[in-house]
């Protein structure tokens, strides 16, 4: 008989055999995470939003003539989209057009200020803010549609 002093810890008869679980894991790639990229990148899709929808209104209505807005409807559509791209989030379909529209709103109050006469006194130019204050938005929208639905079908991509 032994005595379990005697016993050699390293046979193999007295080693256990790893489960299969174990076998079949593998070394996991730690992703770096950036806590800080996610509140920076929706505060520029932001950004970019007001900033974007203040130069186009600015630009379009000091030096482009008014044949040329109907650009305007596609370059908002192109600020929504990259924008919602940058937010990669479903609430892009709420706030880049509010965002958007905040951007127009304020250029129109500043214009007057700076160039004259004033858009809103002019009868057809008057017309084509009001319609420009709702197509602005809504091609916004439109745009930050599209953007989420690549953001959302590269997700499911990368999952896959």
């Amino acid at each position: 008989m032994v005595s379990p002093e005697h016993i050699d810890e390293h046979k193999p008869e007295n080693q256990q055999e790893p489960s299969p679980t174990e076998e079949q894991q593998e070394p996991v790639a730690v992703e770096k995470k950036r806590p800080w990229l996610k509140p920076l990148m929706r505060e520029a899709a932001i950004v970019l939003s007001l900033v974007g929808s203040f130069a186009i209104v600015w630009v379009h209505f000091t030096f482009i003539p008014m044949d040329y807005a109907m650009w305007a409807v596609v370059e908002g559509l192109l600020i929504g989209a990259v924008s919602a791209v940058l937010f990669r989030s479903w609430w892009a379909l709420l706030v880049i057009p509010i965002a958007f529209s905040l951007g127009e709103f304020l250029a129109f109050y500043l214009m007057p200020l700076v160039i004259s006469p004033n858009p809103f006194e002019i009868g057809d130019a008057g017309m084509a803010v009001i319609l420009w204050a709702f197509a602005g938005p809504i091609s916004s929208l439109f745009g930050a549609i599209l953007g989420i639905l690549i953001v959302k079908t590269l997700e499911l991509v990368r999952q896959q």
